[in-house]
């Protein structure tokens, strides 16, 4: 007792403990909060320590740890299960409850190695009573053979409704190539694999799906069946999709902005050099002294009219652009005679021309147009936009 006392007593031992300790351990406060995480938690889940504390522990553990000792499934950063043992033991000091401290055993290859041990419908049934995802395991040809009861609150079917279905039933159309081409991988060297594409709700909406697949073998390399975890990553893809829109759009007139126009532009002439192309460059005659007797905000919606106009005046004999400031961009492709585009820039004026009605104000204000034209002019975009610049200038002139 005396030994174990001066020991206790040696300072760090604790965290000595904590540091070397095989099994990870987690420290827990009173919240519900994870505050420290030892470097074997980090290597089983895949995770730094910065990513591990900043995620809720709910969502590590697909529910919350009421027991003192439990055996769970938890996904590992890349997205495979994990299988390992938990111990809760409270933190106490001066003879109260301060925290927890989790410990896990990684017992995943233990269970590979003896899979008697744990029936396979059996670990599903776990997994799926506190999963927030949808575990699903489909045959090699791609039929559900199980999906968890998650899937009724996540996509409104009910398990029964799911299995021995194809697996492509679910699947948006436009995602089938992709979905091939991952199936394929299965056959080749590829035990995990990861997809993302759309899930078919019951109520007809798709969801975006991120699922996980793990293949299971038999000893000759044969697939028996594969195992998925899937979540809903809907709201990720549309902040994804909102960003990527953002950075090629404008933000007042929804217009492609600049970078997308040369893009674009670039992207034509890289694929069709043996082609004419049009590009114009639109500067609007009077907009500054709208934006400056009547307001920015009446400047804003005089930009939407414009780009409104604009977009009417091409239709789908090319693409506009807004440029910047009170500058616009017009890309023809393949044209048949410069007369076509020259009849194309005085319906683009007229449009312009014609007063707009703008909170009760009625404005006035015109277009000056540069044109250059591809082969002739330039075979890059900083080219044709430069000659365009200059001959806009060269109009705009002409009205002085």
């Amino acid at each position: 007792m005396e030994l174990q006392n001066k020991i206790l007593e040696q300072h760090g031992v604790f965290q000595r403990f904590f540091d070397y300790h095989p099994d990870g351990i987690i420290l827990m406060d009173m919240n519900g909060q994870m505050v420290d995480a030892n470097a074997a938690v980090l290597n089983i889940f895949g995770y730094t320590k910065e990513e591990l504390l900043e995620i809720p522990l709910k969502q590590l553990m697909n529910g919350t740890a009421d027991n003192s000792r439990q055996r769970l499934a938890i996904p590992h950063k890349q997205g495979q299960l994990l299988y390992v043992n938990l111990t809760v033991i409270p933190l106490m000091s001066e003879g109260k409850e301060v925290g927890k401290m989790l410990t896990f055993e990684d017992i995943t290859q233990s269970l590979k190695q003896n899979r008697g041990l744990l029936n396979i419908q059996e670990m599903f049934t776990l997994i799926s009573e506190k999963s927030q995802n949808i575990i699903s395991s489909f045959s090699s040809d791609g039929m559900f053979t199980y999906i968890s009861p998650t899937v009724t609150a996540l996509l409104g079917y009910t398990p029964e409704e799911v299995i021995g279905q194809p697996q492509i039933n679910f699947n948006h159309p436009d995602d089938y190539a992709r979905l091939l081409d991952t199936q394929n991988t299965y056959h080749i060297d590829k035990d995990t694999v990861r997809f993302t594409g759309r899930v078919l709700h019951k109520n007809g909406e798709y969801r975006w799906y991120e699922t996980t697949v793990e293949v299971i073998r038999d000893e000759s390399g044969n697939i028996l069946q594969k195992i998925g975890v899937g979540r809903d990553v809907t709201e990720r893809k549309e902040a994804e999709e909102l960003i990527s829109h953002l950075a090629y759009h404008d933000s007042v007139t929804e217009l492609p902005n600049r970078r997308l126009f040369k893009q674009k532009v670039q992207e034509l002439l890289d694929d069709s050099k043996q082609q004419v192309h049009g590009l114009m460059l639109i500067d609007l005659d009077g907009f500054k002294f709208v934006n400056d007797n009547f307001g920015h905000e009446i400047g804003d919606q005089l930009l939407i009219e414009v780009a409104n106009r604009l977009s009417a005046a091409i239709g789908n004999k090319g693409l506009v652009a807004r440029w910047g400031g009170d500058e616009f961009t017009v890309i023809c492709a393949n044209i048949e005679n410069k007369a076509n585009l020259q009849l194309l820039m005085e319906n683009i004026k007229r449009a312009i021309s014609a007063p707009f009605i703008i909170e009760g104000k009625q404005l006035k204000i015109g277009a000056s147009i540069g044109l250059s034209i591809s082969i002739v002019d330039g075979d890059s975009v900083e080219l044709l936009i430069k000659k365009a610049d200059a001959e806009m200038y060269r109009a705009k002139n002409q009205l002085k």
